[in-house]
Parts: C-alpha cells; sequence; structure tokens
C-alpha cells in the first residue's frame, strides 16, 4: 500500500455557531469494504437528504438493521455521534458507555521477522509497548519459528508477541506452528487457515496455549453463527469494515457473552477514523486488558489531523465533547 484515500463527511446544525462533526470513509475492498465508487455514490444519495432532519433521526435511519455500505455508513455514523455528542456534551466513548476509559493499551506493529526484528522490538519496548504484532507465514514455518525463539529470549517477561499469518498455512502448516511456539509469550495467532473451517480452527484452538483470532474470515464464516458455538477465543473488529461504531459495539457485547475477546483494529484510517475507533475501544469493558490495534497514524507519511498521542504504550483520548478531533487540514 503506497496510498490511502477516501472522503471526509462534515456535518453541522445549520447555525453559524453551531459545532461541525467529521467522520471518515477510507473504502479498502482488500479488508472486506465496498468499492470506492459505491461509498461515493452512497454518500450523495444519503447527504442530499439529511436538511431538516435530526442527528438522533438520521441515527436511527443508518443503525435500523438495512445492510449499508460499511465504510460510508461508518463515516456518516460517526459525524452524526459527533454531532450528538457535541450537543450532549459528552465525548463519544461515554456517550457509548458511560464507564468508559480515557486511555487505550495498543500494539505496535514491527513486520516479518527479518534480520532486524530484534533492533525493532526492542526499540517499541524502549517506548512502552509490552504487545508487540509480527506478521509471519512469509517464510517456511521452520524458519520463523527459529528466529521467534531467538527473538522471545532477549524480550523482558511483560512483553507479548501478537503474531498474524494472514491466511498463510495449510492445516499440517498451522499444527506445526502452533506447537513449535508452545511456551512462547505469545498472545495471538490471527488467521491460521489459508482456507478457514469451523471445525478445523476449533480443532487448532484446543491445540494452542494461546488465543487464536479471527479477522478477515468473519464476513465469510457469518459471525452471527460463529457466536452460537465460537471456534475460536477471539475476534478482531475493524469499524470500517463492519459498517459503524454501533454496530461493532453490539458484536462485541455479543462476543463477550459468549466468552470470546475482542480487539479493535483501524484499516490504517485517518486521523478521524483511528480516534473514533479508539472512542469505541475504550469503551468496551471486555477489551481493557488487551493491546488494541490503533497505533497506525504513524504510517502516514501525511495526515489531516494530529494524531493521538502514544504514551508508555497507551493511546490518550480527548476530553472534548463528541468525537475530539483537533484543527482539519485542508492542504
Amino acid at each position: 500500500m503506497k496510498e490511502r484515500k477516501g472522503w471526509m463527511i462534515e456535518l453541522s446544525s445549520g447555525t453559524q455557531m453551531a459545532p461541525r462533526a467529521m467522520g471518515d470513509c477510507a473504502p479498502l475492498p482488500v479488508s472486506g469494504t465496498e468499492p470506492p465508487e459505491v461509498a461515493k455514490q452512497w454518500l450523495k444519495e444519503q447527504l442530499s437528504t439529511t436538511e431538516g432532519k435530526s442527528p438522533s433521526e438520521l441515527l436511527r435511519r443508518y443503525t435500523a438493521g438495512i445492510p449499508q455500505p460499511p465504510a460510508a455508513c461508518f463515516a456518516l455514523e460517526t459525524a452524526l455521534l459527533d454531532l450528538i455528542g457535541q450537543s450532549d456534551q459528552i465525548t463519544l466513548r461515554h456517550w457509548l458507555n458511560t464507564k468508559a476509559t480515557d486511555h487505550v493499551l495498543v500494539n505496535a506493529v514491527i513486520g516479518t521477522l527479518d534480520d532486524s526484528i530484534e533492533k525493532r522490538a526492542l526499540y517499541k519496548i524502549e517506548q512502552g509497548f509490552t504487545t508487540l504484532k509480527i506478521k509471519v507465514g512469509v517464510r517456511r514455518p521452520q524458519d520463523e519459528l527459529a528466529q521467534l525463539h531467538e527473538l522471545a529470549q532477549q524480550l523482558a517477561e511483560k512483553i507479548r508477541l501478537r503474531l498474524d499469518a494472514n491466511r498463510a498455512w495449510k492445516l499440517r502448516d498451522a499444527e506445526y506452528f502452533i506447537d513449535g511456539v508452545r511456551g512462547l509469550p505469545i498472545d495471538s495467532i490471527e488467521e491460521p487457515l489459508r482456507e478457514p473451517d469451523l471445525k478445523l480452527l476449533a480443532k487448532l484452538q484446543h491445540r494452542a496455549d494461546c488465543s487464536l483470532a479471527l479477522d478477515e474470515s468473519l464476513a465469510q464464516l457469518h459471525i452471527d453463527r460463529l457466536l452460537v458455538h465460537p471456534p475460536v477465543k477471539r475476534f478482531i473488529l475493524k469499524p470500517m469494515v463492519i459498517g459503524g461504531l454501533l454496530c461493532a459495539r453490539k458484536l462485541a457485547e455479543s462476543a463477550a457473552a459468549a466468552n470470546v475477546e475482542c480487539v479493535v483494529t483501524t484499516t490504517v484510517d485517518s486521523a478521524v477514523g483511528v480516534l473514533a475507533t479508539a472512542q469505541l475501544a475504550a469503551a468496551i469493558p471486555s477489551s481493557r486488558h488487551l493491546a488494541q490495534g490503533l497505533a497506525t497514524s504513524e504510517w502516514l507519511a501525511e495526515d489531516i489531523a494530529e494524531p493521538l498521542a502514544v504514551i508508555n504504550g497507551e493511546m490518550v483520548l480527548p476530553d472534548t465533547h463528541g468525537l475530539g478531533i483537533g484543527p482539519i487540514t485542508t492542504a
């Protein structure tokens, strides 16, 4: 990925001194969103009918259970929640949950297992991160396992490794890898199977001594069906892909009831999208002990607003009412 494209949504109540609210629509079909042209057309249609409607009335329309383009709906819903929060004089996270926190634990993404992995890991640990995410399934399992064992020997006891295979393995390689990391400080392994299958995933989870997680496969396997008999211990929730903060919150609540952990992540969004997703993460009680996938702003050479600060591995959320985004750069 070299470039991230999308649209910013801006809403106001129409008066001169009225608060202005923002939403981020950045379709990424490879991650499961609608194509950009679909998002653009839907937004044009919806924004043309907002005049004269209250934010609460519009919010009910977009959360009525009717399928909507997810990235576009995420943007419009975020802007509406931003308006409502500013009007009610409450932060978006506390509107979602009155017991929301003001900071969120986040992981650091340190790439693949190459010759400089140890250097990158130690750099992020010095910055205060305690969960490091590594992409695996790039090389032979036995080579990656050898390097993981070497890396683990250099880590302090509190440091955890979060591995993402991105559907790299057939069953035999997945079994071999899961057996090979037994006893290492592994937080989770995401998407271990090339062809996700409920029975095989359940078999692998029983075999593993860490959480297995589903991300891209959630839509393919139908999350409602997964919640009846969860085959793994963790779900990865991306509001831009799911279709909004409220839908993601509902899924997190259903997952918690089924004893499934949830990690909330961005899709390499702008500062507006990251902040909205962070507000959601702070409002999900069952996720507070887990590092969330939100520290992606540093991947962008330029952003449209000042990204949230990460201090000692925690993302600090603003106390501003609504979304809380700062000045928007329009250059």
